[in-house]
């Protein structure tokens, strides 16, 4: 009888690790609600500001995994349009924000990261940094010169969250894993400069 291949080894493993690992993974997802509470615009020095604040789905599971390293990542699509009556609706500006949440065993601080502009944010613990991303003070997202007065613009905001650092090849492969992925629904409200 011939011994099997290392081939066939090699795919007999790959298939068991990814039969095994959506149970796996699944005990460290993403879970619960998570919706934008709130958003709202504000003027200040001829720049429109964003304030939101979410629900993020945090159980026990991502609570401890965050204390032992794992990511977590927030991203905001931002979509604002002059609304038009007898027309389709104007986009005016777009924009995608993002932050990264991440404990460091050196300092023992969890360290909160604006991707867009790299500004860093250290904090103490898990619930204040938690606190921290749930809220968007003051983002810059629209300037007054892009809006004219007495029309009406529909802002629309969807938050996106991702936990963990799965390899994207493993995502591929395990597409049915969406605990790992959250995408808020739009939240859309209308405002008039």
């Amino acid at each position: 009888m011939n011994a099997p291949s290392a081939k066939s080894r090699l795919l007999a493993a790959l298939l068991c690790i990814l039969c095994w690992t959506p149970f796996a993974l699944r005990a460290e997802g993403l879970d619960g609600r998570f919706d934008v509470r709130s958003a709202n615009l504000e003027l200040k020095d001829g720049v429109y500001h964003l304030d939101a604040r979410f629900d993020l789905p945090v159980s026990d599971a991502v609570r401890r995994g965050l204390a032992d390293g794992v990511p977590l990542s927030l991203e905001l699509d931002i979509d604002i349009e002059r609304v038009r009556q007898w027309a389709p609706n104007a986009r005016v500006a777009e924009l995608t924000q993002r932050y990264h949440l991440q404990y460091n065993a050196v300092s023992a601080r969890y360290i909160l990261r604006n991707d867009n502009s790299g500004q860093q944010e250290s904090i103490g613990t898990l619930d204040a940094a938690l606190d921290v991303l749930s809220e968007v003070r003051g983002l810059p997202v629209l300037d007054k010169s892009l809006t004219q007065e007495g029309r009406r613009y529909a802002v629309s905001l969807r938050a996106k969250l991702d936990y963990g650092s799965v390899p994207f090849s493993l995502r591929v492969l395990m597409f049915w894993v969406s605990e790992w992925h959250r995408e808020s629904d739009w939240y859309t409200w209308i405002f008039r400069p």
